[in-house]
């Protein structure tokens, strides 16, 4: 970018330039081409062009009408003078023989005299005749330059009425040659006015208006400096004005420019603070996201990351097994309906507390959610393989002890399930679906309270085979099915449904999407399934638009459905075939998604926001959130998950946090809306917290067809 002074010195001698007599009168076909390549100058010098052309072309058709009657009536009085001359120096009697003579020697061709009560004729005849003394041009012309003519008894030729056909020719060529006279001289001066008229216009508005249009070109390629191009107006007229305006905008420009960089430094300072608050803040939600609010003890989250680095560690060196064990409380449900919500935390409490003890490793112990826990015996704490069913019991023992809570004693069975590592399983994921899946089980049976994986494999495996044989058919045979549960702002009116995939098996009824779900990932059809549930609710979402509804339609993406390339053109192709505007769809990825591959997820997101679609984090502080990628992420809304709406409005904790998750959610920019509201006091206090939005069995179950009857809609 040029300096303000170079750019000063650049108008000064553009202006010396044009100033210039010598420079000026050299330049006089680059003149004629600028005024040709101005559209204005050459629609002006046309117009006038046209219209001295047309003025001429007014003038000419009545001088052309008089010119010839002009020449008509001197044919005409040539004739005349020719007959009276032959009257007055007549013989005694005319005979035809004096009036042939006539003929020969005058423009007359044929004559037609009274004489004695009777016609004369001689030469050619006339049929049809025209007073002499009218409008001549008028008159009926019978043959090729001809006119025939009548005067009457009294008109110059004394007593004898005479009819005569005259010839006229040459008042044709006559009429030409004037015509072509007159156009000549009409071009000439339309072509002279034209050129005044060009250069007129390029002295009053052609030269100041480039010289201006220069200034502004060259003020908008340099707008850190407007006052640079402040000049005084040349002229006094509309243009002055004209250039006067603009000064005033630079100068108004300048005093923009000034305000605006004194609030970006006051933006800066902001930014900064909010920064220091953001990472404040995110350090404290990645703490709270890592430990359970209420025991104290390591979430599922933080208990897969220390189980994943465990692993790997004990898979780089021979060490004895480990042991994963899975507990659940039987029956925890109905110690809270009948003792209260109260009374089942301090159970949990003691219960977790009690669970600590028999680690030694931070992390190994957790609450993986409600009345699960999960601990992890290694060959560190002294774990033998033949005393591992002790360890458990004793485990067990601690837990099923009677807790006491305000003087009364409360007391839980438990189940439990174990995973043997490496048996079971090197992964930190899969080690746990199996303790988990042996917990089940241990559930169910009712001679133990203890179930290991290993005994049970072969039957899960076959069953996790035969689901997946089973989903690899659902589309085909039309046993998925999509239900939409309705989402609410805080006046309760709907803004949107939710997609929820269901499957009805034929045999096994309504299988729950946490069961066949991970196992489509794991098998890789998720995509395909994925790809139907686009297609069912874009159709249906077309439908209820023509209805008149107006919200969104959300869908569930999983990890790895986002890191499918393709997948941007499919729903943009998916959209177009339906005719649907991308507004009205709305992708909801968890935060475990997009922190599997943050560069890729970008741009996935990316082209999903230059299509026009919406954007929704899901099941957020659940996951491995990070602030600093939220806040690249190009999402609109972000959904809280249930887990922290259910202690709602009692619980302390998951009040803070959802206060904490809704005013950083809005400072990002981003819309809230919380998931799992099921009673009038949830959605009343998430409603005064500034939630934006609220879903859950309160204000609609998923049904197979949500939209029922057309209301507005607030978007």
């Amino acid at each position: 970018m040029k300096s303000p002074a170079g750019i000063h010195t650049d108008l000064e001698g553009d202006e010396q330039l044009a100033g210039s007599p010598r420079d000026y009168w050299q330049s006089v076909s680059q003149w004629g081409r600028q005024l040709m390549s101005c559209r204005l100058c050459r629609n002006l010098t046309m117009a006038a062009f046209v219209a001295i052309l047309l003025i001429e072309f007014v003038i000419l058709i009545p001088s052309y009408r008089n010119y010839e009657e002009d020449l008509l009536s001197q044919h005409a009085a040539v004739a005349r003078q020719a007959m009276t001359t032959y009257l007055a120096t007549k013989p005694d009697d005319v005979t035809a023989e004096s009036l042939q003579k006539l003929l020969d020697s005058s423009r007359v061709t044929g004559l037609e005299l009274m004489v004695n009560d009777r016609w004369l004729r001689v030469g050619e005849p006339v049929t049809d005749v025209g007073d002499a003394s009218g409008r001549l041009r008028d008159l009926p012309r019978p043959a090729n330059q001809r006119l025939d003519l009548v005067w009457n008894s009294g008109q110059w030729l004394g007593d004898y009425p005479v009819r005569a056909r005259v010839d006229i020719t040459g008042v044709s060529g006559e009429l030409t040659a004037f015509v072509v006279r007159i156009l000549g001289l009409s071009l000439l001066i339309a072509v002279f006015v034209t050129m005044v008229t060009m250069a007129v216009v390029d002295r009053m508005m052609l030269s100041p208006l480039l010289r201006l249009r220069s200034r502004i070109v060259q003020a908008g390629g340099d707008a850190e400096h407007p006052l640079t191009y402040v000049r005084e107006p040349e002229r006094c007229d509309e243009f002055g004005e004209v250039e006067g305006a603009f000064n005033s905008m630079l100068e108004q420009n300048a005093s923009y420019l000034n305000r605006l960089q004194s609030l970006n430094k006051r933006l800066d300072q902001l930014l900064m603070e909010r920064t220091r608050s953001l990472k404040q803040t995110e350090q404290e939600l990645r703490l709270r996201s890592l430990y359970d609010q209420l025991t104290g003890l390591a979430n599922r989250n933080l208990f897969e990351e220390r189980l994943t680095r465990f692993l790997a560690e004990a898979g780089s060196r021979e060490a004895m097994p480990s042991a994963l064990v899975v507990l659940g409380l039987n029956d925890f449900q109905a110690l809270n309906g009948l003792a209260g919500h109260e009374t089942g935390d301090r159970v949990l409490q003691e219960i977790a507390r009690r669970l600590a003890g028999f680690s030694r490793e931070p992390g190994y112990v957790a609450r993986l959610g409600g009345d699960v826990f999960g601990l992890l015996l290694t060959p560190h704490q002294g774990l033998k393989e033949d005393l591992l069913e002790t360890d458990i019991a004793a485990v067990i023992n601690a837990c099923i002890a009677p807790v006491q809570v305000a003087g009364k004693q409360y007391q839980c069975d438990v189940s439990a399930g174990v995973a043997l590592a490496p048996l079971d399983g090197n992964e930190a994921g899969a080690l746990l679906s199996h303790a988990e899946i042996a917990m089940h089980r241990a559930k169910k049976s009712s001679d133990s309270q203890v179930q290991f994986f290993s005994s049970d494999l072969g039957e899960q495996i076959q069953r996790r085979q035969d689901m997946v044989k089973d989903l690899r058919s659902a589309i085909e045979k039309q046993q998925l099915e999509l239900h939409y549960q309705p989402q609410f702002d805080r006046l309760r009116r709907c803004v949107g449904y939710e997609a929820l995939l269901r499957w009805r098996h034929p045999e096994f009824g309504m299988v729950s999407p946490d069961e066949f779900v991970p196992v489509a990932e794991e098998a890789g059809l998720i995509g395909p399934i994925g790809l139907w549930v686009i297609e069912q609710a874009v159709t249906t979402m077309k439908r209820w638009v023509d209805q008149g509804f107006s919200g969104r339609m959300a869908i569930n993406i999983s990890a790895r459905q986002l890191a499918d390339p393709s997948l941007v053109g499919h729903i943009r192709g998916v959209l177009g075939s339906h005719d649907l505007a991308p507004g009205y769809l709305e992708l909801e990825i968890t935060e475990t998604a997009l922190m599997e591959d943050v560069t890729a997820a970008l741009e996935v997101l990316e082209g999903f926001r230059s299509l026009g679609v919406l954007l929704a984090v899901d099941d957020f502080g659940t996951g491995y959130s990070s602030l600093a990628y939220l806040k690249a992420l190009p999402v609109t809304r972000i959904k809280i998950d249930r887990a922290f709406v259910t202690g709602l409005p009692d619980n302390e904790q998951d009040e803070v946090l959802c206060r904490t998750m809704i005013s950083m959610a809005h400072s990002l920019g981003c819309e809230v809306i919380a998931e799992g509201v099921e009673t009038e006091a949830q959605a009343s206090w998430l409603a005064t917290s500034g939630c934006d939005e609220l879903q859950g069995f309160l204000l609609g179950r998923p049904e197979p067809d949500g939209y029922r009857l057309p209301q507005s809609i607030a978007r």
